[in-house]
């Protein structure tokens, strides 16, 4: 009777074969993030160069060597769009609209929010509407020299 045959080991992962060397590693990004990077060897690199020398090309771009983690990619969006709390307070926004358009029309009108770089005003009155409109290109300069140049690029009234 025949001895009974052993399991196999299950491979590690990263490695096709028991005893070679791992394909990928994990490497840390700048972020901190974590990533794998496929482990190639010194021939293997020497011969990728040397193509590349011989063709004109540059080496082979790696899809993921300019991948950066959420949290970093958020915060430079959020950066980007220059969103100050204090200057964003509904109290800060109706004193900025009256110094924009005057005491009279204040009272028919009311800044409600600046977002998506569109400042959106409630007006009261289609008349009042009307004279905005008319003035909509002094008001962009008034809300955008208190507020950053480009917060505002549009302004939108609603009745």
């Amino acid at each position: 009777m025949a001895a009974p045959r052993k399991k196999k080991a299950p491979a590690r992962a990263g490695t096709a074969k028991r005893g070679m060397r791992p394909r990928y590693r994990l490497v840390e990004g700048e972020d901190g993030s974590l990533r794998a990077e496929r482990v190639r060897s010194a021939a293997q690199g020497a011969r990728d160069q040397a193509m590349a020398d011989f063709l004109g090309v540059g080496p082979e771009i790696s899809v993921s060597a300019n991948m950066r983690g959420m949290e970093s990619l958020l915060g430079e969006v959020l950066e980007s769009l220059h969103l100050e709390e204090e200057t964003m307070r509904p109290e800060i926004l109706a004193a900025l609209w009256k110094r924009a358009v005057g005491e009279t029309l204040a009272s028919y009108t009311e800044l409600q929010s600046v977002s998506r770089h569109t400042a959106r005003v409630w007006v009261g009155h289609p008349a009042v509407r009307f004279q905005l409109t008319q003035l909509k290109p002094k008001l962009l300069q008034v809300l955008n020299a208190e507020l950053g140049e480009g917060c505002v690029r549009s302004i939108s009234f609603v009745q």
